[in-house]
């Protein structure tokens, strides 16, 4: 907090420090850290988003379709939510990773990252009239055993 605007009285010229109530400056210092803290992360957040949206306008990604800004709004608060963790700040988003992400072993030894849907998703759909296609229905069964779509393809040791 070394460059924020908040001038703190000098502590040589208190002529009671009994009275200064110092608890309280301890407690105000940390909720001005807590929220230059929540600020920073937003606005780190609003550059990162910013950055990836105009490389999924440069990839021609549908951005003006309502589904574009329903999958890049939970995106943007997951991000969110890694970085409150970073800085020690509880977000909704990481209870949501907490439940759903399971790191394993490869047989490597390097951890990797299963999703487990199955654990925030119910599959079945009671709308289905038809039967599921081949590779809808291995999809399903893959994201309900977890899927495994971090684990890398090369070596990162080497």
């Amino acid at each position: 907090m070394s460059n924020d605007n908040i001038i703190l009285f000098p502590p040589d010229r208190i002529k009671n420090p009994e009275s200064t109530g110092k608890t309280d400056n301890d407690l105000f210092k940390k909720r001005v850290e807590k929220q230059q803290t929540k600020a920073f992360i937003e606005d780190s957040v609003d550059q990162i988003s910013l950055d990836l949206i105009k490389k999924f306008v440069d990839m021609a990604c549908k951005t003006q379709q309502e589904s574009f800004t329903k999958d890049f709004s939970l995106l943007v608060d997951m991000m969110r939510g890694l970085l409150s963790r970073d800085f020690g700040l509880n977000h909704p988003a990481q209870r949501l990773a907490d439940k759903m992400v399971v790191l394993d072993q490869n047989s490597r030894g390097q951890t990797i990252a299963r999703l487990d849907y199955s654990k925030v998703l119910e599959f079945k759909s009671k709308h289905l009239k038809k039967p599921l296609s081949k590779e809808v229905s291995e999809e399903l069964d893959d994201l309900s055993k977890g899927s495994n779509i971090f684990e890398p393809d090369v070596d990162l040791d080497e």
